[in-house]
């Protein structure tokens, strides 16, 4: 069951109290979804949310019916009818989208976790997990791989578990994107092997702009022990340092290169903040 929090979501284009989940309890094991962080009122990159999820709805063959100005207007009624944005403190909290053949489009806050502070300051532990995701670019919620990597997590530890490949490859975390400092060049999986995610395409950003080398390349779990930084990004997560994979340690917290894609994300996050306050549906 999901989690749904506040006091209303949306049912197509109907409030609903969250008193009353019925709609919930209809939905299939494979739904395609979409998870956006609400930021000071703001729902982030909002836009870039909106296309992957209209590709996720028109690769399974069920295309979303509603445009984009009509998204977007109810997730700011939802924000806002949900008091979710109080201009005297800031809010975060994710927001869930569902799309189902059957029941249609449900829109509602839902249980979110944020690293502590401390986890940018020191970096987190991960562990390795052989495990592959069927059609990785599409987000699509699937019950029994959950359940393996929640399994794995509680069972080390872990904030994250890293999923490697039948070729002994990295390729993704679980609930992020991988990225690995070796020098002074950055490595990620290839974009057809991993979700696209929305950071993950800042940060591509970022190190163009920053002249920094990304190379888009299968990342061998042999060579490990020679890297100098590694760290994951995502909505819940942002740009997370990485402290050790499986019981390799690594310095990510002093890497220039991971520091100036922490520094300029969060540029980036505060300028879109900005030129979307005030915006009223």
């Amino acid at each position: 069951m999901e989690y749904v929090e506040q006091n209303l979501y949306y049912h197509n284009d109907k409030e609903q109290s969250t008193d009353n989940l019925h709609p919930f309890e209809q939905l299939t094991e494979k739904n395609v979804y979409e998870v956006i962080r609400v930021k000071e009122g703001i729902p982030l990159f909002l836009e870039d949310h909106l296309l992957r999820f209209r590709t996720s709805a028109l690769y399974v063959g069920n295309p979303l019916t509603d445009s984009d100005n009509t998204l977007i207007s109810r997730l700011y009624q939802l924000i806002n009818k949900n008091s979710a944005f109080d201009q005297n403190s800031a809010f975060d909290q994710n927001i869930k989208l569902i799309w189902n053949k059957d029941i249609g489009l449900l829109a509602f806050f839902t249980k979110s976790f944020y690293p502590p502070r401390s986890y940018y300051q020191s970096g987190i532990k991960t562990t390795l997990l052989n495990l592959e995701r069927e059609d990785p670019n599409i987000k699509l919620q699937r019950e029994e791989y959950q359940k393996t990597v929640l399994a794995k997590r509680e069972k080390t530890g872990a904030y994250e578990v890293l999923l490697v490949d039948q070729e002994d490859n990295l390729t993704e975390g679980s609930r992020s994107n991988l990225f690995i400092v070796k020098g002074d060049k950055l490595y990620t999986s290839p974009a057809k092997n991993v979700l696209l995610g929305i950071v993950r395409s800042k940060v591509v950003d970022i190190c163009r702009q920053q002249q920094i080398d990304i190379i888009e390349q299968k990342i061998p779990v042999s060579e490990l022990n020679t890297i100098d930084g590694a760290f994951i990004s995502g909505t819940g997560n942002d740009i997370l340092p990485i402290a050790s994979i499986n019981n390799i340690a690594l310095e990510s917290i002093k890497n220039p290169i991971i520091l100036t894609i922490m520094r300029e994300y969060y540029r980036l996050v505060n300028q879109y903040i900005v030129s979307k306050k005030g915006f009223k549906r």
